[in-house]
């Protein structure tokens, strides 16, 4: 992060007060961290879910070079540091700073969201946008109220380009982050029931994630996925678009084949995908619409798709001992469960299937976790491991499906063994799959 900026400017922006220091003294960076905090350095107070930092302050001041935090907080010190900027809300202040810095770079900034696939189509796309120019985005997981702005606070004179990932738990967080983006163009991947526990229902994910509509810059264009049946409502609304899908509709149209074929203005371009699978044509072809609203050609969307690698335990191709193990721990829901089962299918046999509980789906879990038993029970799978107290309605679907060759337990420590024993053994597919919490990677580490 470098803001290169001065304190007067600062406070403006965030619409706060300086209440010490020397206005045109210069502002370049902070930390949110005081365990972080090195002697000279700008500290801004933050509350998060489990602390709040304005209660480090006094400790911090003797040496911090300032310290952007509420002006009550302040007012209540005894000794304030070199410069010190009050507000009335200290996460706010840090989306204004964002907004403002980010109007400062008059480049193709891309925000993306949706239930499923946005982190892999923003890797996507951040691997077009590399073979063009140097590339700004989000890192792992900093989608939300905290970690976007501080993401976008990272753009700086070396970008040519910008691509970021929203995450969103409630109505209102893909606006409250989007109105800070304002990308020239919005990516919505589609609709689906991830999260529910927050969202109630799918209408309600329908309505938050199309919030980035209202978000877009001026002239900017929506990406959405055509065939979803919730983002088909948008077809008739007055902005501009670029659909994709295998729909004969979608103007970026995915077709079928060996390799992923894309036809765009009534020519059709071939790309092999490395880690290839349904869902990830419908991603690399979000990535793709995406990069042509940008002014980008195939011959560059073809090298970024093509050196495009998946980030680790997303759909991730494993070669162990000879066994090919398909890791997909770091989320899992319903569409992306789906998914993760149908792209194992055709891979070298025996199949192994490996899943724990399908988080956040509130009421609605044991319906889903319902459906997926059943769809277990004809994968043809040489085994079928479950853990988890919400698989026990997935446990008696499965069985009652005609379902034979399942291991069950609670924990994943129940089965551990057994499946690393598998794996070691080096022959067949493994398909690995549940929820972060779940802490599926366990059955790799070490082999």
């Amino acid at each position: 992060m470098n803001l290169k900026t001065d304190l007067g400017t600062l406070a403006g922006a965030v619409n706060g007060k300086l209440l010490k220091g020397d206005p045109a003294a210069p502002f370049t960076s902070f930390v949110t961290d005081t365990r972080k905090l090195k002697c000279g350095e700008f500290f801004w107070a933050l509350k998060g879910a489990a602390y709040d930092a304005h209660s480090f302050l006094p400790a911090a001041a003797p040496c911090a070079a300032g310290f952007l935090a509420r002006e009550e907080a302040l007012a209540a010190l005894k000794d304030l540091p070199p410069a010190a900027v009050g507000v009335a809300d200290t996460l706010k202040a840090l989306q204004d700073l964002a907004a403002w810095h980010r109007q400062r770079f008059q480049i193709p900034l891309v925000a993306i969201t949706g239930s499923n696939g946005k982190s892999t189509a923003k890797e996507m796309l951040k691997s077009i946008f590399a073979c063009a120019g140097e590339t700004c985005s989000n890192a792992g997981n900093l989608n939300n109220q905290f970690g976007l702005p501080l993401s976008l606070l990272e753009l700086d004179q070396r970008h040519k380009y910008g691509v970021f990932e929203l995450g969103a738990s409630r109505r209102g967080d893909i606006k409250e982050i989007g109105e800070v983006a304002r990308p020239t163009c919005g990516i919505i991947t589609n609709i689906g029931p991830s999260h529910l526990q927050y969202f109630g229902d799918l209408e309600t994910i329908f309505e938050t994630k199309t919030e980035l509509a209202a978000c877009l810059a001026p002239g900017g264009t929506l990406v959405y996925n055509y065939d979803d049946r919730y983002l088909s409502r948008l077809n008739g609304r007055a902005f501009k678009k670029l659909t994709f899908g295998r729909d004969p509709g979608a103007d970026l149209r995915v077709l079928e084949g060996n390799n992923l074929r894309l036809e765009y203005g009534g020519n059709i371009h071939e790309i092999r995908l490395p880690h290839a699978g349904g869902h990830n044509y419908l991603n690399a072809a979000a990535a793709a619409a995406a990069a042509l609203s940008a002014g980008l050609d195939f011959a560059v969307i073809r090298k970024g798709l093509e050196n495009y690698t998946p980030p680790p335990m997303r759909l991730q191709e494993l070669h162990i001992k000879g066994a090919t193990v398909i890791l997909d721990a770091y989320n899992s829901n319903p569409q992306s469960a789906a998914s993760a089962i149908k792209q194992v299918f055709g891979m070298p046999k025996p199949l192994y299937i490996m899943m724990g509980d399908m988080k956040e789906l509130g009421r609605h879990s044991a319906h889903y976790h319902t459906d997926l038993g059943a769809a277990l029970a004809h994968t043809g799978a040489e085994r079928v491991f479950l853990a988890g107290p919400e698989m026990q309605p997935a446990v008696e679907a499965y069985l009652a499906a005609g379902g034979k060759t399942l291991v069950y337990a609670e924990t994943l420590d129940g089965w551990l063994g057994e499946a690393r024993e598998l794996i070691g053994a080096g022959k067949g597919t493994f398909l690995i799959k549940a929820s972060r919490s779940m802490k599926f990677e366990r059955i790799i580490e070490g082999l």
